[in-house]
């Protein structure tokens, strides 16, 4: 088995589908409850405000851009669970025996988390809007307003360049988290998120006393000016990353007996 083969890999997926069911069931309903939560601030009856207070429009979308801040910060977390059912000697057997090629296994794998759980946690919160949407309507019907709805008007106004850098951004903060949870086994999500920010934060630092360096010692000045290489650098880490993952994930173990596997 050399060749991707589309009717293999379908039935890994199936497989990994049915083995994930589990962990998607705790997933939504984690973010169900979460969205509910948060969604008892847009219903009028239990956020205290009208439309003689405050746009109610605008109330929701402040609530739907909230939850946008941290659904990044989510979904890379999700990417660190890559093989978080590999953790006992028995899985890891199966996983080795199974009858498909790394790369099928692999990518059943990507899809996995940077597709199946973002889905996951897309159901629970339209379950949501449409629960606070039920109750705004029976309490208030002319100021019930979705929440879905008012997700995609906050972001209707998004250009095609900056469209663009956002499906980049979420390709390489995947590639990272997915190599993350193959590098680190134990704790892989802290340890990925920690070392993504020491890393960013280094660099920050990094940046700010070069531009001091500069400033104080010779003529130059550091100007922010737009990169055309920007898009090429972002998919090259991503590729990068990804291709690192998969080394690592031929290389895996039934034994954790390597530096990496901490």
């Amino acid at each position: 088995m050399t060749k991707f083969d589309l009717d293999r890999f379908g039935k890994v997926m199936s497989r990994l589908l049915v083995i994930s069911q589990r962990k998607r069931s705790v997933i939504f309903i984690t973010f169900l409850i979460i969205f509910l939560v948060l969604a008892k601030f847009t219903t009028p009856m239990f956020s205290g405000k009208s439309m003689d207070d405050i746009g109610y429009k605008s109330f929701v979308s402040e609530v739907v851009d909230f939850i946008g801040i941290f659904s990044p910060i989510v979904f890379f977390v999700l990417g660190t669970f890559f093989i978080q059912d590999l953790e006992g000697r028995q899985q890891r057997i199966n996983e080795l025996m199974l009858p498909a090629t790394n790369l099928e296994k692999f990518v059943a794998r990507v899809l996995l988390v940077a597709v199946i759980y973002p889905l996951t946690i897309c159901a629970a919160f339209i379950v949501a809007d449409g629960l606070q949407l039920l109750i705004s309507m029976l309490i208030a019907p002319e100021e019930s307003f979705s929440m879905v709805v008012a997700y995609f008007d906050s972001n209707s106004s998004i250009g095609d360049s900056l469209l663009w850098d956002k499906v980049l951004s979420t390709l390489m903060s995947y590639s990272i988290a997915i190599f993350g949870g193959l590098l680190f086994r134990k704790l892989a999500w802290l340890k990925t998120t920690v070392s993504y920010l020491t890393v960013i934060i280094l660099s920050i630092i990094g940046f700010f006393l070069l531009k001091i360096f500069l400033y104080e010692s010779t003529d130059y000045e550091v100007v922010f000016i737009e990169n055309p290489y920007a898009s090429m650098i972002s998919i090259g880490v991503s590729l990068l990353m990804f291709w690192s993952s998969y080394k690592i994930y031929t290389r895996l173990q039934v034994i954790n007996n390597r530096w990496r596997n901490i």
